[in-house]
Parts: structure tokens; sequence; C-alpha cells
């Protein structure tokens, strides 16, 4: 494995490769991460894995200098696993000159995550296609824990006629079923418990549409539930898997999509289900 850290030299060695998959990444490896790389190596031998803590996507300082650091660590998990090129960048590096996206983020950028993180996904919008245009890669593997970041993705790639195919990959869990985040490392052992609350209360408000309860009603009763938990709630909904939007009435493939705080730890997590028409 190279381990590359400026842009330069990035580019002399992407010369010599082909077909690459990309992983973009925010360090603080856990399995998560290591199952993009699995599954980039079912696509090609050479895999560009990145770590960058992206400034332009946090709403506040705090947060930013709170995200977790583990960068030693991370170099040696992927030493063990795998890769062809580590690209540890500077921000000055990613971006040499003020960043400014000429995309226009679609409407779906200010709900759900976007609504209270505003501008959060332009930054992320931003940071992805600063790496599309050095590496250039094939394909590029994000998690499903991050849905919406994913359709937005998705959606910039196929806005921008890009030719590289975006992998999908599944959430990974813990035995309790807790989505496994970086942001958990946050977390004091007592929250830890309570963290996977999140995911009982998406599957019960799924399972709910699934029998007959409407929409609101069950969107109404798992926040409820949540609150009594102890949690503080950005948002929870339904949406339609294909465009994040409200369901309308011949949407069959939905996702229940939350937010919350928990000990003032941000998490997210979503449970795709599908119904013969929705409610």
């Amino acid at each position: 494995m190279k381990i590359i850290k400026s842009t330069s030299v990035l580019i002399e060695n992407l010369d010599q490769l082909e077909n690459i998959s990309l992983i973009p990444t925010m360090g603080n490896l856990h399995e998560g991460h290591l199952s993009l790389i699995k599954e980039a190596k079912k696509l090609s031998e050479n895999i560009v894995f990145t770590i960058f803590i992206n400034p332009i996507q946090f709403n506040s300082k705090h947060d930013l200098e709170n995200y977790p650091r583990t960068l030693q660590q991370d170099i040696n998990l992927l030493k063990e696993i795998g890769v062809t090129i580590l690209f540890i960048p500077s921000v000055n590096d990613i971006f040499p000159v003020k960043p400014n996206l000429s995309y226009k983020m679609p409407i779906i950028s200010n709900e759900l995550c976007g609504k209270t993180r505003i501008d959060h996904f332009k930054g992320v919008i931003t940071v992805i296609d600063r790496l599309f245009k050095l590496i250039q890669p094939s394909y590029a593997i994000f998690g499903k824990k991050d849905y919406q970041q994913l359709y937005l993705i998705k959606r910039f790639v196929f806005d921008s006629k890009l030719p590289i195919k975006i992998i999908e990959a599944p959430t990974i869990r813990n035995i309790d079923k807790l989505a496994l985040s970086s942001r958990n490392n946050l977390l004091k052992t007592k929250d830890i418990n309570l963290a996977v609350e999140l995911y009982k209360k998406l599957n019960i408000c799924a399972e709910s549409v699934l029998n007959g309860v409407k929409i609101h009603d069950a969107e109404l009763i798992a926040k409820k539930e949540l609150v009594k938990e102890g949690w503080e709630i950005d948002y929870l909904e339904v949406r339609s898997q294909e465009n994040l939007k409200k369901p309308s009435y011949n949407d069959s493939k939905l996702v229940v999509l939350g937010a919350g705080f928990l000990a003032k730890v941000r998490l997210i997590d979503n449970i795709e289900f599908c119904i013969p028409t929705t409610i």
C-alpha cells in the first residue's frame, strides 16, 4: 500500500492505474468502512482509499474539532486488508483555492438532514467533485447508512454525466443491530445501549405502515417513543426510495429515515421496505 499525501504525487501514481475503485472516507475506520473495501475488490484490483475530514461539510466548529481522529490505527487496518493507495491530503491539497461548486444542488438537499445542517450536502458534493476530478475512478463505493448523501451523490453523477458507477454497500450493524458509525465512539458506554433505539423505532414505524397505519401516525408514534428514551429528534420520516420525496399513492418502495441527538451526539439510520401501495 502506498501512502500519499500530496495531489502531485497522487497524479503521478494514478497514471499507472486503470479501472480504479474509489472509497472516500473521513477516517476513524470500523467494519463498515472495511466492508466497502470488500465490495471494491469485486470490481477492481486498484483501490484508492481516501481519508480526509472535510471542513466545509460541518455546520459547527465544535463538531469538526470533536470528530474522531485515529489515523495511525486506520493505516494499520488498511495495511492488513490491502488497498493500492491511501490518499491522506491536507485541506490545501483538496482546496488550493476557495471551494466553488458550479453544480446546482437539488431541492431535496435542503430537506431531512439538510433542513438543519445548512449547506452540509453542498460541502459533501464539493469534496466528492474534487476527488472525482483528481482520481477519475471507474467506481465509487458508498454505504447506505448515509442514505440521503448516497442519493445526492448518485444524482450528482447522473446530472453531471460522469462515467462513474456508484456502488451501494449495505449498512453494517453490530450484534444489537446498531448501525456502525464513527460517531458511536463519542458515546459513553451507558448510552450505547440506547443508541440502538433509533433502529428499533424506525423498524416499528415501517412495520406499522405495513400493517395499515397511516404514515403520519406511524412517524408520530415512533418519534414520541424515542423522546421517552431521551432522544432529541431531528427528523423521522417515511420517504420514497426513488427520489426521497414524500410518498405518493403509487409509491411502493419506501424508506424510513431518522436522525436525532443522544447525549449530544447526532446519529442517523434508515430502513428500506416495500408495500403494494402507500397508505
